[in-house]
């Protein structure tokens, strides 16, 4: 046995280059020392004398050596060292039983290694893995996976049945991740078949999505490929039967069939089927209209328009909609504008409607609906609808008709609502007297008031600003609400100082929540109240607390910096007298707050040399622990010599060696061209 060597001569030795002598410090009485002196040597060059010194580490036997063995196993894979594929598929078969809990680091080594003898040797344990117990029976079916290795799939074809209850999910998994089509049948009856359960079914269903496209269908004597995924289609589960819906989606037969589960739902003879498998349709056809082509299309457009109307689901009658709009084209617009009555998917096809090819939408549609908006005895729904689709196709020349109906004390408060939403929309600045008006009269309802002044903020009329403010002060929940949001559009000292006062721990959160985003919306204007309140982000909600720190961090100038920085390397709360984070023993996790390690994690993103001040402060003593590694990536990616030094002073006095110090010191190494070897 070697001297006893410390941690910090272990770095040395590594900035030295020095493998002879890391390869006697793996042998040294100080555990630690030994155990990051074999990991260190995973970045040098692979000579028989690093390999074998590896190979007696991962073999040398005693009670305190996991740690020299998951570090020698992770080096030999970093080394790619084949002759240690054998090792390593031995200590990856008898984990379970050993206790040593090296079977992730082993798959891990095996996987980087690579090659026919790595899947050779996975092959062969896939006869072991009904009968293995723990985790590496997981972890060969995801190497097998990772690697896509074609030896695979006969061996779990052949034992998949073995495999159930509960290692057939996986098995299937792998087979997918696969993607070798010989693997088709079998899924295939897995996804038909009643004995499976649901997750059985999906995983099924999704390994044959992930088989090649160009290879479907798969070749299946009798039934089809198609027939078998009929069951899968109607499934319980939502995401399977979207997935086989778009795995019929892929040929003729498949579409076929997809157009009669349309049939059959519409006849009311006809069987049921689950209202999300009717949607899933509905919604394939909307996102690949192409491939339900046809020379004549008009009984399609009659199904989709029959479940627009009829279908007693929402989401039916929303997915048919959007299949309807994307099939027909132009060709919708009628059954659309009919539908903007259904106050259920009112908005949804308002947007429809509003995405319609010209010339249709501007000489047909555009000015039915500013016709039907003026007309009384219209239904609210139908009048939203059309005030909503003038707001979106941008009609500017439908202001008037939307500032009569604003206006109107005799129309319904929804079509006002909707008409005051279209303003906005439009940007249409001549609104914004009425708009205010409306705002603080407190004899109109305060849904009315609300959407009135949440459409001052688009409209940005300077001269409104006071009265936005006022009603951030207003005693109405909702006006309060939308006046906060809309201050986010007056980039004012005045409005930031304003938005400021909501930000306090007693605060409504959703209300604090507002106003932290519209100070972001404001930009710089906010830097001064965003500072001021940064030291009090910790006795915040924690969301609003994160929402503040990012805030800050999307602020360059230097006063966010050093907002962020004071926040994160201020004492933590409730440390005695005299008493460090570093030296707070086991209570340092708990002495952290959220916002402190936002703040910490934000400074690790500003990445400039400018920023090694407070990159080094976040590595201090009394900082946020899971911030150190962050803050070393940032410095190493700032890639200076003082960065650098900076980089090294840290390592070599951290009291607690993990290996992503191993990686930075690599990272340096590499930078200042120092070899581990010859």
């Amino acid at each position: 046995m070697e001297r006893a060597a410390s941690i910090s001569d272990v770095m040395r030795l590594r900035m030295a280059g020095d493998v002879a002598g890391l390869c006697r410090a793996t042998r040294s009485e100080n555990h630690d020392a030994a155990v990051y002196a074999t990991a260190m040597l995973g970045a040098a060059v692979r000579t028989p004398a690093v390999v074998g010194t590896l190979h007696l580490c991962a073999t040398r036997e005693g009670e305190r050596l996991p740690g020299l063995h998951w570090h020698a196993l992770a080096s030999l894979g970093r080394l790619r060292v084949e002759t240690a594929v054998p090792l390593l598929l031995r200590t990856l078969a008898e984990s379970d039983h050993n206790h040593r809990q090296l079977d992730e680091v082993a798959c891990e080594a095996l996987l980087a290694i690579g090659g026919p003898a790595v899947v050779r040797g996975l092959v062969d344990l896939c006869e072991r893995l009904p009968h293995g117990r723990g985790y590496w029976t997981v972890r060969v079916l995801d190497a097998l996976a990772a690697l896509r290795a074609p030896e695979a799939v006969t061996p779990l074809l052949a034992m998949l049945w073995g495999y159930l209850p509960e290692l057939a999910e996986r098995a299937v998994r792998t087979l997918g991740a696969i993607g070798d089509p010989r693997a088709a049948s079998a899924l295939l009856v897995l996804a038909h078949s009643p004995a499976s359960d649901t997750h059985l079914r999906r995983a099924a269903v999704q390994a044959l999505h992930a088989l090649p496209a160009a290879g479907w269908p798969p070749p299946h004597g009798y039934p089809a490929a198609e027939e078998l995924l009929h069951t899968a289609q109607r499934d319980p589960d939502p995401e399977t039967a979207r997935l086989a819906t778009a795995l019929l989606g892929r040929t003729e037969a498949g579409r076929a069939h997809l157009w009669d589960v349309l049939r059959g739902v519409a006849d009311p003879s006809g069987t049921g089927c689950p209202p999300h498998a009717v949607a899933a349709v509905c919604a394939h056809i909307a996102a690949e209209p192409g491939l339900f082509a046809v020379p004549e299309p008009g009984e399609h457009h009659a199904l989709l328009t029959h479940h627009l109307r009829e279908a007693a689901a929402p989401p039916v009658r929303r997915a048919a909609a959007r299949a309807l709009a994307a099939y027909a084209g132009a060709g919708a617009a009628g059954a659309l504008v009919a539908a903007l009555g259904d106050a259920h998917i009112g908005d949804t096809v308002a947007d429809l409607v509003a995405a319609l090819p010209e010339p249709v939408l501007s000489v047909l549609v555009l000015p039915a609906l500013a016709d039907l908006l003026a007309r009384p005895e219209e239904a609210v729904a139908r009048r939203r609808g059309a005030a909503r689709v003038l707001g979106l196709a941008g009609r500017t020349d439908a202001a008037p008709v939307l500032l009569s109906a604003l206006t109107d004390d005799t129309t319904p408060v929804g079509v006002r609502v909707s008409a005051a939403d279209a303003l906005a929309a439009l940007r249409h600045t001549a609104a914004a007297p009425p708009l205010a008006a409306l705002a603080t009269d407190e004899e109109q309802p305060g849904t009315l008031r609300a959407h009135a002044v949440r459409a001052l903020g688009p409209l940005g009329v300077p001269d409104t600003l006071p009265v936005v403010l006022a009603c951030a002060r207003s005693p109405h929940e909702a006006v309060r609400g939308r006046a906060v949001v809309a201050l986010g559009a007056f980039p004012e000292p005045e409005t930031a100082r304003a938005l400021g006062e909501f930000v306090t721990p007693g605060a409504d959160p959703d209300l604090a929540r507002a106003a932290v985003q519209a100070l972001r919306d404001i930009g710089g204007p906010a830097l001064p109240v965003l500072v001021r309140l940064a030291p009090g982000a910790d006795r915040l909600p924690e969301d609003v607390g994160h929402r503040l720190v990012g805030a800050l961090a999307a602020r360059p100038e230097a006063e966010a910096t050093g907002a962020l920085l004071g926040l994160a390397t201020a004492p933590p709360p409730g440390l005695r007298d005299g008493e460090t984070y570093a030296t707070s023993g086991e209570r340092r996790l708990s002495r952290s707050t959220p916002a402190r390690e936002a703040a910490s994690l934000a400074l690790t993103e500003r990445g400039s040399a400018r920023d090694l001040t407070p990159l080094t402060a976040v590595l201090g003593p009394d900082t946020w622990f899971r911030a150190h590694e962050p803050a070393v990536q940032a410095l190493l990616r700032i890639g200076t010599e003082e960065a650098y030094e900076h980089v090294l002073a840290f390592c070599y006095g951290t009291k607690h060696f993990y290996p992503w110090h191993v990686d930075a010191l690599d990272a340096v190494a590499t930078a200042r061209g120092i070899r581990l070897g010859p």
